[in-house]
């Protein structure tokens, strides 16, 4: 059992270290291309301390989203829905390219999928703090036309300022709660 805890200063830094080299290596490899002692190579820290802290590269992974998670919880929390879209929308033009990558390939896909995930849940966080009952079925239908558009806009090369493209995104949300009136259609 090892002496380090995870309140200690040094095991802070050790695992943000290695956080911060996992996120570096999955924006140039692959996933399954990644290896630990690759991991450990980046953060500058020996492989023991990588096990010290992990058991599997995974386990930093969960870790690495655990905290981008809070962080995208503690930005959106005043925002609500524009606020998490907001953030969805500079995230993904800072990484257009990584985002891109991770399309090709399974694990990529994988990370993706988690992604969606957290997002979706954020918007149902959002919805429903303003008023709308959100079914998992549109829910799902929102998420997916919201990581449509953004995977159109990142292949234009992020074209569209973040701030509008949210704001739109929002609204085409809303309106998703909108229901027309008989013989009526939403534009």
């Amino acid at each position: 059992m090892s002496d380090i805890t995870p309140d200690d200063r040094r095991a802070r830094r050790s695992r943000r270290a290695l956080a911060e080299a996992l996120w570096q290596l999955i924006q140039q490899s692959d996933w399954a291309e990644i290896s630990v002692q690759m991991i450990c190579d980046r953060a500058d820290v020996a492989r023991s301390t990588f096990y010290a802290h992990f058991q599997t590269k995974q386990d930093l992974l969960d870790e690495v989203f655990a905290a981008g998670e809070a962080a995208l919880a503690d930005q959106a929390q005043d925002g609500g829905l524009d606020g998490t879209l907001l953030w969805l929308v500079e995230h993904l033009a800072t990484g257009a390219a990584f985002h891109r990558r991770l399309q090709g390939s399974p694990a990529g896909h994988a990370i993706m999928t988690r992604f969606r995930r957290q997002m979706r849940a954020r918007f149902a966080v959002g919805l429903t703090a303003e008023g709308h009952a959100v079914s998992p079925q549109v829910l799902d239908f929102l998420t997916g036309g919201v990581f449509a558009v953004l995977e159109s806009w990142m292949q234009g090369g992020c074209q569209e300022a973040a701030r509008p493209l949210a704001q739109d995104l929002a609204q085409h949300m809303r309106r998703g709660f909108v229901a027309p009136r008989a013989g009526q259609f939403v534009k």
